[in-house]
């Protein structure tokens, strides 16, 4: 069977990371919170940001349903 691979690729292109001559000291001393791209296994879960397959706003909805009952039990 073949290898599988995990990465995490970030992108140092915004401001906060300008003027750094390091990449990996920009990251930890920048605040490199997010990744732009990250694979896990030899497939992709991250692309631009975005968990892939993950429908943000029906998440959202859910959790506002569950915050409105969570406060309608006190």
């Amino acid at each position: 069977m073949g290898k599988q691979a995990d990465l995490a690729l970030f992108r140092l292109d915004d401001l906060r990371f300008s003027g750094s001559h390091d990449p990996l000291s920009a990251m930890i001393l920048c605040g490199a919170e997010s990744a732009d791209r990250v694979m896990v296994g030899g497939e992709w879960r991250v692309i631009d940001g975005e968990i892939c397959g993950l429908d943000c706003e029906r998440l959202k909805a859910q959790h506002r349903e569950a915050a409105k009952q969570l406060v309608a039990t006190f």
